[in-house]
Protein backbone atom coordinates (compact mmCIF):
# COMPACT_ATOMS: atom_id res chain seq x y z
CA UNK A 1 0.00 0.00 0.00
CA UNK A 2 1.07 3.44 -0.67
CA UNK A 3 0.92 6.38 1.74
CA UNK A 4 -0.21 9.52 0.78
CA UNK A 5 2.92 11.64 -0.66
CA UNK A 6 3.60 8.29 -2.81
CA UNK A 7 0.10 7.63 -3.47
CA UNK A 8 -0.27 11.34 -4.92
CA UNK A 9 2.89 11.50 -7.07
CA UNK A 10 1.53 7.19 -8.70
CA UNK A 11 -2.03 8.91 -9.36
CA UNK A 12 -0.70 12.05 -10.85
CA UNK A 13 1.80 10.70 -12.74
CA UNK A 14 -1.30 7.71 -14.60
CA UNK A 15 -4.23 10.33 -14.31
CA UNK A 16 -6.52 11.02 -17.20
CA UNK A 17 -8.99 13.65 -16.47
CA UNK A 18 -6.96 15.67 -13.88
CA UNK A 19 -3.96 17.99 -14.87
CA UNK A 20 -2.12 19.92 -12.61
CA UNK A 21 -0.80 22.96 -14.01
CA UNK A 22 2.28 24.95 -12.90
CA UNK A 23 0.92 28.18 -13.86
CA UNK A 24 -1.52 27.93 -11.05
CA UNK A 25 1.51 26.46 -8.94
CA UNK A 26 3.35 29.45 -9.05
CA UNK A 27 0.23 31.34 -8.24
CA UNK A 28 -0.54 29.66 -4.90
CA UNK A 29 2.95 29.56 -3.79
CA UNK A 30 3.37 33.67 -4.34
CA UNK A 31 0.40 33.93 -2.53
CA UNK A 32 1.37 31.42 0.54
CA UNK A 33 4.97 33.26 0.34
CA UNK A 34 3.42 36.57 1.16
CA UNK A 35 1.70 35.22 3.72
CA UNK A 36 5.10 33.44 5.30
CA UNK A 37 6.65 36.98 4.75
CA UNK A 38 3.75 38.85 6.28
CA UNK A 39 3.37 36.45 9.03
CA UNK A 40 -0.21 35.38 8.32
CA UNK A 41 0.49 31.38 8.62
CA UNK A 42 1.08 30.69 11.74
CA UNK A 43 -0.79 28.05 14.11
CA UNK A 44 -2.76 30.80 16.01
CA UNK A 45 -4.22 32.56 12.96
CA UNK A 46 -6.10 29.54 11.65
CA UNK A 47 -10.09 29.77 11.48
CA UNK A 48 -10.07 26.29 13.28
CA UNK A 49 -8.83 28.18 16.84
CA UNK A 50 -11.83 30.14 17.59
CA UNK A 51 -13.87 26.78 17.60
CA UNK A 52 -11.34 24.65 20.08
CA UNK A 53 -13.69 24.76 23.56
CA UNK A 54 -10.67 26.15 25.37
CA UNK A 55 -12.55 27.82 27.89
CA UNK A 56 -15.27 25.42 28.86
CA UNK A 57 -13.12 23.77 31.60
CA UNK A 58 -12.31 20.67 29.64
CA UNK A 59 -9.13 18.50 30.22
CA UNK A 60 -6.21 18.05 28.32
CA UNK A 61 -7.53 14.60 28.12
CA UNK A 62 -11.19 15.68 27.45
CA UNK A 63 -10.04 17.93 24.52
CA UNK A 64 -8.19 15.06 23.09
CA UNK A 65 -11.44 13.44 23.38
CA UNK A 66 -13.74 16.61 21.96
CA UNK A 67 -10.76 16.53 18.83
CA UNK A 68 -11.21 12.67 18.51
CA UNK A 69 -14.58 13.22 18.53
CA UNK A 70 -14.73 15.88 15.96
CA UNK A 71 -12.69 14.32 13.13
CA UNK A 72 -14.52 11.00 13.27
CA UNK A 73 -17.52 13.25 12.46
CA UNK A 74 -15.86 15.32 9.80
CA UNK A 75 -17.31 14.18 6.35
CA UNK A 76 -20.12 14.96 3.94
CA UNK A 77 -21.47 18.58 4.47
CA UNK A 78 -22.01 19.22 0.92
CA UNK A 79 -25.69 19.82 0.19
CA UNK A 80 -26.94 19.91 -3.74
CA UNK A 81 -27.36 23.22 -5.08
CA UNK A 82 -30.28 25.38 -4.52
CA UNK A 83 -30.78 23.69 -1.24
CA UNK A 84 -30.07 25.56 1.72
CA UNK A 85 -26.91 24.60 3.76
CA UNK A 86 -26.54 23.00 6.90
CA UNK A 87 -26.31 25.76 9.20
CA UNK A 88 -25.77 26.75 12.90
CA UNK A 89 -25.83 30.22 14.37
CA UNK A 90 -23.91 29.91 17.68
CA UNK A 91 -22.05 32.58 19.46
CA UNK A 92 -23.83 35.40 17.48
CA UNK A 93 -22.20 33.98 14.29
CA UNK A 94 -23.86 31.55 11.57
CA UNK A 95 -21.32 28.04 11.27
CA UNK A 96 -21.96 26.32 7.83
CA UNK A 97 -21.22 22.55 6.85
CA UNK A 98 -17.91 21.60 8.95
CA UNK A 99 -17.78 24.62 11.29
CA UNK A 100 -21.91 24.41 12.15
CA UNK A 101 -20.96 20.21 13.51
CA UNK A 102 -17.90 21.92 15.55
CA UNK A 103 -20.31 24.34 16.93
CA UNK A 104 -22.97 21.79 17.52
CA UNK A 105 -20.48 19.64 19.78
CA UNK A 106 -19.66 23.13 21.49
CA UNK A 107 -23.48 23.86 21.66
CA UNK A 108 -24.05 20.57 23.29
CA UNK A 109 -21.68 21.45 25.95
CA UNK A 110 -22.93 24.04 27.13
CA UNK A 111 -26.19 22.55 27.54
CA UNK A 112 -24.60 19.82 30.15
CA UNK A 113 -24.18 16.74 27.43
CA UNK A 114 -20.52 15.29 27.91
CA UNK A 115 -20.75 14.22 23.68
CA UNK A 116 -16.87 14.13 24.40
CA UNK A 117 -17.18 11.15 25.95
CA UNK A 118 -16.96 7.74 24.60
CA UNK A 119 -19.66 6.29 26.87
CA UNK A 120 -22.26 9.27 25.86
CA UNK A 121 -21.60 9.32 21.95
CA UNK A 122 -21.56 5.62 21.62
CA UNK A 123 -24.92 5.33 22.79
CA UNK A 124 -26.83 7.93 20.60
CA UNK A 125 -29.80 7.11 18.44
CA UNK A 126 -30.20 8.68 15.50
CA UNK A 127 -32.94 10.63 17.31
CA UNK A 128 -30.20 11.83 19.95
CA UNK A 129 -28.46 12.83 16.83
CA UNK A 130 -30.63 15.18 15.04
CA UNK A 131 -31.35 17.20 18.08
CA UNK A 132 -27.77 17.21 19.05
CA UNK A 133 -26.72 18.31 15.68
CA UNK A 134 -30.41 20.27 14.51
CA UNK A 135 -29.86 22.76 12.14
CA UNK A 136 -30.98 26.20 12.23
CA UNK A 137 -32.17 26.10 8.33
CA UNK A 138 -34.51 23.06 6.81
CA UNK A 139 -31.26 21.05 6.14
CA UNK A 140 -29.86 18.77 8.62
CA UNK A 141 -26.53 17.03 8.84
CA UNK A 142 -26.22 14.56 6.25
CA UNK A 143 -25.79 11.35 7.00
CA UNK A 144 -26.71 10.91 10.06
CA UNK A 145 -27.30 6.87 10.33
CA UNK A 146 -23.69 6.56 9.25
CA UNK A 147 -22.59 9.16 11.50
CA UNK A 148 -24.56 6.76 14.29
CA UNK A 149 -22.66 4.14 13.08
CA UNK A 150 -19.73 5.71 13.33
CA UNK A 151 -19.70 6.44 16.88
CA UNK A 152 -20.72 3.35 18.25
CA UNK A 153 -17.83 2.22 16.47
CA UNK A 154 -14.87 4.61 17.48
CA UNK A 155 -16.67 4.89 21.11
CA UNK A 156 -17.08 1.56 21.90
CA UNK A 157 -13.46 0.05 20.89
CA UNK A 158 -12.13 3.06 23.28
CA UNK A 159 -14.24 1.70 25.96
CA UNK A 160 -12.93 -1.91 25.40
CA UNK A 161 -9.46 -1.09 24.53
CA UNK A 162 -8.73 2.36 26.10
CA UNK A 163 -10.37 2.58 29.12
CA UNK A 164 -12.88 4.73 27.33
CA UNK A 165 -10.45 7.59 26.37
CA UNK A 166 -9.03 8.74 22.90
CA UNK A 167 -5.96 10.05 25.23
CA UNK A 168 -4.94 6.89 26.08
CA UNK A 169 -4.53 6.03 22.00
CA UNK A 170 -2.31 9.50 21.92
CA UNK A 171 0.24 7.62 24.71
CA UNK A 172 0.90 5.13 22.74
CA UNK A 173 2.20 7.83 19.18
CA UNK A 174 5.27 8.48 21.20
CA UNK A 175 5.66 11.59 19.61
CA UNK A 176 5.32 10.10 16.11
CA UNK A 177 2.29 11.11 13.62
CA UNK A 178 3.31 8.10 11.49
CA UNK A 179 2.91 5.78 14.49
CA UNK A 180 -0.32 7.15 15.48
CA UNK A 181 -1.74 7.36 12.26
CA UNK A 182 -1.08 3.61 11.92
CA UNK A 183 -2.63 2.82 15.06
CA UNK A 184 -6.11 4.82 14.29
CA UNK A 185 -5.73 3.18 11.19
CA UNK A 186 -5.59 -0.69 12.09
CA UNK A 187 -7.61 -0.13 15.88
CA UNK A 188 -11.01 2.06 13.99
CA UNK A 189 -11.96 1.11 10.54
CA UNK A 190 -13.91 4.16 9.51
CA UNK A 191 -10.58 5.80 9.32
CA UNK A 192 -9.30 3.11 6.86
CA UNK A 193 -9.49 5.96 3.55
CA UNK A 194 -7.90 3.70 0.73
CA UNK A 195 -8.81 2.93 -2.82
CA UNK A 196 -7.56 1.01 -5.71
CA UNK A 197 -6.12 2.89 -8.83
CA UNK A 198 -4.42 1.40 -12.03
CA UNK A 199 -3.98 -2.03 -9.57
CA UNK A 200 -2.23 -0.49 -6.76
CA UNK A 201 -3.85 0.14 -3.02
CA UNK A 202 -3.39 3.76 -2.35
CA UNK A 203 -3.75 5.40 1.03
CA UNK A 204 -5.73 9.25 1.08
CA UNK A 205 -6.13 9.01 4.88
CA UNK A 206 -8.07 12.51 4.95
CA UNK A 207 -9.65 12.08 8.11
CA UNK A 208 -6.88 10.42 9.87
CA UNK A 209 -4.42 12.76 8.94
CA UNK A 210 -6.14 15.80 9.72
CA UNK A 211 -6.92 14.70 13.54
CA UNK A 212 -3.17 14.34 13.45
CA UNK A 213 -2.81 17.73 12.67
CA UNK A 214 -5.70 19.25 14.29
CA UNK A 215 -3.72 17.60 17.40
CA UNK A 216 -1.03 19.49 16.80
CA UNK A 217 -2.97 22.36 16.10
CA UNK A 218 -4.46 21.94 19.59
CA UNK A 219 -1.41 21.13 21.70
CA UNK A 220 0.69 23.67 19.75
CA UNK A 221 2.73 21.28 18.82
CA UNK A 222 3.56 20.73 22.45
CA UNK A 223 2.88 17.62 24.98
CA UNK A 224 1.65 14.66 22.85
CA UNK A 225 1.17 16.89 20.72
CA UNK A 226 4.67 17.76 19.76
CA UNK A 227 4.99 15.42 16.69
CA UNK A 228 8.25 15.42 15.87
CA UNK A 229 7.39 13.78 11.85
CA UNK A 230 4.28 16.14 11.69
CA UNK A 231 6.14 16.96 8.21
CA UNK A 232 5.39 13.87 6.75
CA UNK A 233 1.68 14.59 6.63
CA UNK A 234 0.18 15.63 3.23
CA UNK A 235 -2.84 17.84 2.62
CA UNK A 236 -6.17 16.38 3.56
CA UNK A 237 -7.74 15.29 0.42
CA UNK A 238 -11.32 16.08 0.52
CA UNK A 239 -13.78 18.31 -1.94
CA UNK A 240 -13.45 21.46 -0.42
CA UNK A 241 -9.64 22.33 -1.06
CA UNK A 242 -9.05 21.00 -4.21
CA UNK A 243 -11.54 23.68 -4.98
CA UNK A 244 -9.91 26.01 -4.17
CA UNK A 245 -7.55 24.54 -6.56
CA UNK A 246 -9.12 24.51 -9.44
CA UNK A 247 -10.33 28.34 -8.48
CA UNK A 248 -6.43 29.03 -8.53
CA UNK A 249 -5.87 27.14 -11.48
CA UNK A 250 -3.44 24.54 -9.92
CA UNK A 251 -6.04 21.26 -11.27
CA UNK A 252 -7.28 21.13 -14.38
CA UNK A 253 -10.27 18.95 -15.23
CA UNK A 254 -10.81 17.24 -18.51
CA UNK A 255 -13.93 18.36 -20.60
CA UNK A 256 -16.19 14.93 -19.94
CA UNK A 257 -15.28 15.00 -15.76
CA UNK A 258 -15.88 18.76 -15.81
CA UNK A 259 -19.27 18.21 -17.50
CA UNK A 260 -19.98 15.82 -14.48
CA UNK A 261 -19.16 18.01 -12.00
CA UNK A 262 -21.52 20.91 -13.72
CA UNK A 263 -24.41 18.05 -13.86
CA UNK A 264 -23.48 17.36 -9.87
CA UNK A 265 -22.72 13.80 -10.52
CA UNK A 266 -22.52 11.71 -6.96
CA UNK A 267 -19.56 9.69 -7.74
CA UNK A 268 -18.75 6.95 -5.79
CA UNK A 269 -15.86 6.66 -3.15
CA UNK A 270 -13.22 4.87 -5.00
CA UNK A 271 -14.26 5.81 -8.98
CA UNK A 272 -11.82 6.63 -10.79
CA UNK A 273 -11.97 10.61 -11.40
CA UNK A 274 -12.57 10.73 -7.66
CA UNK A 275 -9.37 9.16 -6.78
CA UNK A 276 -7.56 11.24 -9.89
CA UNK A 277 -9.44 14.75 -8.31
CA UNK A 278 -8.00 13.37 -4.55
CA UNK A 279 -4.63 12.40 -5.55
CA UNK A 280 -3.76 14.49 -7.97
CA UNK A 281 -4.89 17.32 -5.17
CA UNK A 282 -2.45 16.17 -2.55
CA UNK A 283 0.71 15.74 -5.10
CA UNK A 284 -0.26 19.37 -5.86
CA UNK A 285 0.03 20.44 -2.42
CA UNK A 286 3.87 18.53 -2.57
CA UNK A 287 4.78 20.83 -5.30
CA UNK A 288 3.17 24.01 -3.91
CA UNK A 289 5.23 23.64 -0.82
CA UNK A 290 8.69 22.89 -2.34
CA UNK A 291 7.66 25.74 -4.73
CA UNK A 292 6.90 28.22 -1.64
CA UNK A 293 10.21 27.36 -0.19
CA UNK A 294 12.33 28.29 -3.07
CA UNK A 295 10.63 31.47 -3.17
CA UNK A 296 11.52 31.75 0.94
CA UNK A 297 14.61 31.18 0.01
CA UNK A 298 15.29 33.85 -2.61
CA UNK A 299 13.81 36.28 -0.06
CA UNK A 300 16.25 34.86 2.54
CA UNK A 301 13.36 33.71 4.55
CA UNK A 302 13.07 30.42 6.81
CA UNK A 303 11.42 28.22 5.30
CA UNK A 304 11.02 25.64 8.12
CA UNK A 305 8.06 25.46 9.21
CA UNK A 306 5.68 25.75 6.03
CA UNK A 307 4.48 22.19 5.36
CA UNK A 308 1.03 20.47 3.60
CA UNK A 309 -0.63 20.86 6.77
CA UNK A 310 -0.48 24.69 6.68
CA UNK A 311 -0.88 25.33 2.83
CA UNK A 312 -4.36 22.94 3.21
CA UNK A 313 -5.58 25.08 6.00
CA UNK A 314 -4.56 28.08 4.25
CA UNK A 315 -6.84 27.09 1.09
CA UNK A 316 -9.45 25.44 2.84
CA UNK A 317 -9.95 28.79 4.56
CA UNK A 318 -9.82 30.63 1.27
CA UNK A 319 -12.60 29.10 -0.18
CA UNK A 320 -14.28 29.59 3.06
CA UNK A 321 -13.96 33.19 3.04
CA UNK A 322 -14.40 33.75 -0.73
CA UNK A 323 -17.41 30.91 -1.07
CA UNK A 324 -19.05 33.80 -3.63
CA UNK A 325 -16.10 33.82 -5.87
CA UNK A 326 -16.07 29.75 -5.77
CA UNK A 327 -20.00 29.46 -6.41
CA UNK A 328 -18.64 28.66 -10.25
CA UNK A 329 -16.21 26.57 -9.72
CA UNK A 330 -17.61 22.54 -9.45
CA UNK A 331 -16.97 19.94 -7.11
CA UNK A 332 -16.93 16.64 -6.89
CA UNK A 333 -19.79 14.89 -4.90
CA UNK A 334 -19.49 11.83 -3.19
CA UNK A 335 -21.35 10.63 -0.01
CA UNK A 336 -19.13 8.33 2.00
CA UNK A 337 -17.69 8.80 5.71
CA UNK A 338 -13.94 9.11 4.37
CA UNK A 339 -14.28 12.87 3.80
Amino acid sequence: MLWPREAGEFIASRSKDVKIVDEGLRKVASTLAESVRDGKLDMEGFMQMEMLPVHKGLTEAQLADWMFLIDSLNFNFWMPNGVPKYSIVYEGKERTGYLAMVAAVNRAIDEGKMIYDPKFYSRLTVDDIKHIFRSDTTSPMPMLSERVQVLGEVGNTLIEKYDGSFWNVLGKADGSAVKLIKLITSEFPCFQDTAIYDGQIVALFKRVQILVADLWLLYQGEGLGAFTDVDTLTMFADYRVPQAMAYFGVLEYSDTLMEKLRSEKVFQSGDREEVEIRGCSIHAAELIVAMTRKILASWKLPTEGLNSVKVDYFLWEFRLQNAKKLDDVPYHRVRCIYY
